[in-house]
C-alpha cells in the first residue's frame, strides 16, 4: 500500500524533472491533483529542509541542487553500480546499444541503471522506470533462476493486464521461451512489449543478488546480431567475474 504523502512528494520532484520550468502553488496543486492546502503543505515542508525555492514573491518554486547532491552521495555508496556500470560503458561502446541493469520487483522488473547508446535512433529508458518482468529480456533471465515447476507454477498466476499486444502471454509459450533460453544461456524480447525494439539479456549473480543485464535497440540494427549480441554479454560477465575473483557471475 502507499503512503500517500511520500507518493506525493516524488510526484511533485517527477514534475520539475518533466518540465523544468518554476511553478506557482496554483499550478502545482492542478498538475498533481492536490488541494491547495495539501500543495501549500507540502512546499512549506520542502523550503524548510532546503529542497525547493521561490524565485521572487509569487514568480513560482523551483528546486534546489540538495536532492542532486544527496542522490549523488547515495549513488557513490552503490555497491553494485559502482563496480557495473564501467563494465556497463565498455558494453555498450562494444555493442553500440542501448544497455540496461534491472532487478525484480514483484512482477516487474525495475531498472537500476542505464546508459543509452549514442546513436540517434536508440532504445531510450530512465533508472526506475519499470517493465513487466515476462516481456523484457532481463526478466525473462530473472525468471529462469526458479526451477521448472515453480515457474509454471507462477506464470499462471502473473496479473499480464501491462501487457502489450506482441507480449507472450500464454504461460505454457512463456515457460517454452524461458527453457530455451535458460539452455542457450540468453534470453531474447523480440518485440513483446516497446514496439520496434530488441532487447537480448543475460542473468547476472552478483554478490549473491539476482540481476539481469540486456542490451536493446531498434529491431533495424538488432535483427541477425542475437548472437553476437549474447557472446558481447557473456564476455561482460567473465570480466566481472575476473575483477571480483569469484564474487560475481
Amino acid at each position: 500500500m502507499k503512503i500517500r504523502q511520500v507518493d506525493n512528494a516524488l510526484r511533485f520532484f517527477e514534475y520539475f524533472a518533466a518540465g523544468k520550468s518554476p511553478a506557482t502553488i496554483t499550478q502545482l496543486a492542478e498538475a498533481l491533483g492536490l488541494p491547495l492546502s495539501s500543495t501549500s503543505n507540502l512546499i512549506t515542508t520542502l523550503r524548510e529542509r532546503g529542497y525547493l525555492f521561490e524565485l521572487r514573491r509569487r514568480g513560482g518554486f523551483y528546486p534546489t541542487r540538495r536532492i542532486f547532491d544527496i542522490g549523488t552521495a547515495i549513488l557513490e555508496g552503490d555497491p553494485i553500480l559502482g563496480l557495473v556500470r564501467e563494465h556497463m560503458a565498455e558494453l555498450r561502446d562494444k555493442t553500440g546499444e542501448t544497455i540496461l541493469l534491472a532487478a525484480r520487483d514483484g512482477d516487474d522488473v525495475i531498472y537500476l541503471d542505464v546508459l543509452e547508446s549514442s546513436k540517434g535512433v536508440r532504445y531510450s529508458a530512465c533508472a526506475g522506470e519499470r517493465r513487466p518482468i515476462y516481456a523484457v529480456s532481463s526478466g525473462k533471465a530473472i525468471l529462469s533462476t526458479m526451477e521448472d515447476y515453480a515457474l509454471a507454477q507462477h506464470l499462471l498466476k502473473i496479473n499480464y493486464a501491462d501487457a502489450a499486444n506482441t507480449s507472450i502471454t500464454d504461460p505454457d509459450t512463456l515457460l517454452t521461451h524461458i527453457i530455451e533460453g535458460r539452455r542457450r544461456g540468453w534470453f531474447l524480447n523480440a518485440t513483446e512489449f516497446t514496439p520496434e525494439v530488441t532487447g537480448v539479456g543475460v542473468l547476472l549473480n552478483l554478490g549473491g543478488r539476482v540481476l539481469g543485464l540486456s542490451v536493446a535497440g531498434p529491431n533495424y540494427r538488432m535483427n541477425g546480431r542475437h548472437e553476437e549480441l549474447a557472446e558481447a554479454l557473456f564476455d561482460t560477465l567473465a570480466a566481472m567475474r575476473h575483477q571480483t575473483a569469484g564474487g560475481a557471475e
